[in-house]
């Protein structure tokens, strides 16, 4: 069952993953389209996760490919490529690891939940996440997404095995199951911009990406230290008025490990080695560890929170 939010989030992290309810989900893979990138924003990552990246890039588990902030601020999500759409997921947050998702050929859309903090992977290595604060298991029942069009049909195959199927002015979109006693206990799927998980107990969340997600996000790197091949990843885009997006720095190392992090609200670290301003008026620029403007954001993109 999809987990209540607590404020205290450490207290509860290791029975979600012992539990299946954090991203601890292997499951099999995907197969189809793609996601938006809906991932970014938020607090300095922690330096734990610089060593379990660079331990699993000299481990050859896949191709590091970068590093997105997941929707509650604290927790990233470090991204591999396995193969011809086969990716993996592997979750951090508050400097250990929370487990993984992986999709690929057999299944279009993975599913993981921590603690409250939703996260889609689809077999294009696309990633959605944001954050459910409580989701009631609801058996059998017929609810609308979250654009108050998309209809969900839920029925109830067991105590803990669940289909939703999804339709729109009649017109059936897709369908998920949900089956606790699985690999892969959560139903995903993508609909336009619409991501939506279904709960073995029947729950259903969904989240709509800004319409800006993909052609408002843009990204360059600068060189911090050739010698040891640090860099920066500058990171534009529209401040939202909630959920994930916005600028963005990341500091990584030779390996494209992440070692920190700041963003819009969090605009410098703890030790002062990254350092950015603007964050707010469309136009950052980064400071430490080297001075460089951000890329500029596309024509006709929002500017400003």
């Amino acid at each position: 069952m999809l987990m209540e939010l607590s404020a205290r989030r450490n207290s509860v992290r290791l029975a979600a993953t012992a539990a299946v309810a954090a991203l601890a989900v292997l499951a099999p893979a995907a197969g189809a389209s793609a996601a938006g990138p809906s991932a970014a924003g938020a607090a300095a990552v922690p330096r734990a996760a610089h060593a379990a990246g660079a331990a699993e890039a000299k481990a050859g588990k896949g191709t590091y490919l970068r590093t997105v902030q997941l929707a509650d601020g604290v927790s990233v999500g470090k991204i591999y490529q396995l193969g011809e759409h086969h990716f993996r997921l592997e979750g951090f947050a508050d400097g250990h690891s929370v487990g993984s998702i992986e999709a690929g050929p057999g299944k279009p859309y993975v599913a993981g939940n921590d603690n409250g903090l939703i996260t889609v992977l689809d077999n294009d290595g696309n990633v959605m996440s944001w954050m459910q604060g409580y989701l009631r298991g609801s058996g059998s029942h017929t609810e609308k997404l979250v654009d108050g069009v998309t209809v969900a049909k839920v029925s109830a195959l067991g105590p803990q095995r669940h289909k939703a199927v999804f339709s729109r002015g009649g017109r059936v979109l897709g369908s998920v199951v949900a089956d606790a006693d699985s690999g892969d206990p959560y139903g995903a799927l993508k609909l336009g911009s619409i991501g939506v998980v279904l709960d073995p107990d029947g729950g259903v969340t969904s989240y709509r990406e800004p319409a800006h997600a993909d052609r408002c996000t843009v990204t360059t790197f600068v060189t911090a230290d050739p010698d040891k091949g640090m860099r920066v990843q500058l990171t534009n885009r529209p401040v939202p008025a909630s959920g994930p997006d916005g600028p963005q720095a990341l500091l990584t190392d030779k390996y494209g490990t992440v070692v920190d992090g700041v963003n819009f609200n969090h605009p410098e670290s703890v030790d002062g080695r990254l350092k950015m301003t603007g964050g707010r008026s469309g136009h950052p620029q980064l400071l430490e560890p080297v001075a460089a403007a951000f890329p500029k954001l596309p024509k006709g993109c929002p500017t400003g929170a």
